[in-house]
């Protein structure tokens, strides 16, 4: 059941993206921009880099060769680079830029909750552990997913995507509102704080937070301008 819902770990939106690339990229008839011995070179250090035994050098390898679809096919150049915000470059931002990043979640389920904050720690008043919001939890993350289903659904439909951002807003709305509203019954009701944090009914939410992010993303007003 958790594998079903998780999507055996990896987020369906990012796994369904990936795929896609994939398979553009076989198909893609890319033009040549660069001399021959820029593109063995972009190959050669896309290959380093997948071989480098550390995650992170794989993002580095996608965003090198996203950079280099780029110059061929914009959006889908785009995409590829930005598969690799989720799970790596928007991490970095937020380590880089720090907690202020973070506060944001905690200040405003802590308001609801009637409880203080410090930093990205939510302090409940009757006593419990403090309750620190990270990354994973945050709706920076939720949003990161959801702009990335926005775009791989615009480069599958060849849609621009510029186009209907009032409806990206409301994906945007809808997937904070969630992660909000999971966090708020995390922290007031802290019986519910295990199964919302790693057990079944968290997974649910993230289930419902990803049907959402799809739903938008794939059924919104189709644009007659094309990417």
């Amino acid at each position: 059941m958790s594998a079903l819902l998780t999507g055996g770990g990896i987020h369906p939106v990012l796994l369904f993206s990936v795929l896609w690339v994939a398979w553009a990229l076989w198909k893609a008839p890319l033009e040549s921009r660069l001399p021959v011995w820029a593109e063995r070179l972009i190959l050669g250090l896309v290959a380093l880099l997948l071989y480098v035994p550390l995650t992170w050098f794989s993002w580095l390898a996608l965003t090198v060769l996203g950079g280099r679809v780029l110059l061929s096919e914009r959006w889908l150049g785009m995409l590829c680079i930005y598969l690799t915000v989720p799970k790596f470059w928007g991490l970095m931002l937020v380590m880089g830029i720090g907690t202020p990043v973070l506060t944001i979640d905690a200040y405003v389920t802590a308001l609801a909750a009637g409880y203080e904050i410090s930093g990205n720690f939510v302090v409940p008043g009757d006593g419990n552990d403090p309750v620190l919001i990270l990354w994973a939890c945050s709706s920076f993350h939720g949003i990161s997913y959801m702009l990335l289903a926005w775009l791989a659904f615009s480069v599958v439909n060849k849609v621009s995507p510029l186009q209907n951002l009032h409806w990206l807003a409301a994906g945007v709305a809808g997937v904070v509102l969630i992660n909000w509203m999971r966090l708020f019954a995390m922290i007031r009701f802290m019986d519910l704080y295990q199964p919302l944090h790693e057990g079944t009914a968290g997974e649910v939410v993230g289930l419902l937070t990803t049907l959402w992010m799809i739903g938008l993303a794939s059924m919104r007003p189709k644009s007659a301008v094309r990417a």
